[in-house]
């Protein structure tokens, strides 16, 4: 949960007593860690960092592409892995398949170890 005032890159988990090692804010809305054993007399926000997903896009062209044609892929909801055949910069081939845009690609398959087919964003 996402509370004004708590700093960018945390959020509150819950309100209530310290335990050993958590983060808290303390009451002028600082981040400590609780370093005593045992939980503390008062309450209070216990927070921990927000993971930001990574983001991704679609291959522009061949040139993104290149670093990654040695890689095997599989389509999002299966385990049999595919190998891209030859591409270009506008998409792939796998195989004998009609040629996949990088739109397409983008929105059905995965590398082998289920990363996006597609370039990370910041």
């Amino acid at each position: 949960m996402q509370v004004e005032g708590i700093p960018d890159g945390l959020e509150v988990i819950a309100y209530r007593e310290a335990r050993y090692e958590e983060a808290y804010l303390d009451v002028h809305g600082r981040v400590c860690r609780w370093t005593l054993h045992g939980e503390s007399d008062g309450k209070y926000l216990i927070v921990q960092k927000t993971e930001k997903p990574k983001l991704y896009r679609p291959f522009a062209n061949a040139e993104e592409f290149k670093p990654h044609r040695d890689r095997w892929v599989r389509f999002s909801q299966s385990g049999v892995l595919y190998r891209i055949t030859e591409y270009s910069d506008t998409g792939i081939a796998i195989g004998s398949e009609a040629p996949w845009d990088y739109d397409a690609a983008f929105a059905s398959l995965v590398f082998d170890d289920g990363s996006p087919f597609g370039v990370e964003v910041a």
